[in-house]
């Protein structure tokens, strides 16, 4: 598609990477039908775009989470698929952003666990996992055995919310990670929301390893203040926000928030 922002690659079998603004997307076909996991903050059509690299139908979108930056792309869509607490926000762009370039009339079809969207032998399996957002789900691809993850597994985890309190608990990340693994014979691939694509399915366990080493009192080090427009961002707090690196995982999170209360 010629002067369009976006760029894209196959990863697997009628399976491509889509980046623009905002998270990765990630264009799946089937044999009636294409959807495209997350479609980013760009003000050009990420629609238009995945249709020129599918020869079915291109008219879903779905969300693993409500933030804009995995939202924005949705109105150029016939519908999207989201949990009912991204519906809360995902239709909002950031403060930095101007909303009159975002259509945001389409419908929504709001999922949770054990609800599937079809693509024609190739159906897509929610799972809830909220923590990085509240309205977190990945999406299990059997067929091609990928577990699309968002946020919540990917290079760096950030478990705290745009909010003063409360925020999320390392605990219940946790939780999602084992939630995760008693899929893993479904499963031998994670894509993450921004960074990680096609990373082996191990890295579930690896951030379950370190959700449990700070669990067990093992504190991360200071966090940094990201390189974030503070219109969209604001870190409260910061002096009891930790970054516990192990393995190939980064866990972001807040001193007061390791357990569940």
């Amino acid at each position: 598609m010629a002067n369009a922002i976006f760029r894209s690659r196959p990863i697997c079998a009628n399976t491509w990477l889509i980046q623009g603004d905002g998270s990765n997307s990630y264009l799946l076909v089937g044999d009636t039908c294409g959807v495209v996991i997350d479609t980013g903050f760009a003000t050009e059509s990420i629609q238009a775009y995945a249709q020129t690299l599918a020869d079915r139908p291109v008219a879903m979108a779905a969300n693993t989470h409500g933030h804009f930056d995995h939202t924005g792309g949705n109105g150029w869509f016939a519908r999207a698929y989201m949990s009912a607490q991204a519906l809360e926000i995902a239709k909002t762009p950031y403060a930095s952003l101007d909303a009159s370039k975002y259509p945001t009339a389409y419908p929504v079809t709001v999922v949770g666990d054990g609800d599937t969207i079809d693509l024609g032998n190739r159906m897509l399996e929610v799972i809830e996992i909220p923590a990085h957002a509240p309205s977190s789900i990945a999406f299990l691809d059997r067929r091609e055995r990928i577990m699309f993850t968002g946020d919540e597994v990917d290079a760096r985890v950030m478990l705290y919310w745009i909010q003063d309190e409360p925020q999320p608990t390392v605990e219940q990340h946790a939780l999602n990670m084992e939630k995760l693994l008693k899929r893993r014979e479904e499963f031998d691939f994670v894509c993450g929301g921004h960074e990680r694509v096609m990373a082996a399915a191990s890295l579930v366990e690896e951030y379950l390893e370190n959700d449990r080493r700070i669990m067990s009192g093992i504190e991360g080090g200071p966090m940094v203040l990201p390189d974030i427009g503070p219109a969209d961002f604001h870190l409260y707090q910061i002096e009891f926000k930790r970054v516990s690196v192990f393995k190939g995982t980064s866990v972001g999170y807040d001193l007061r928030y390791v357990r569940n209360r």
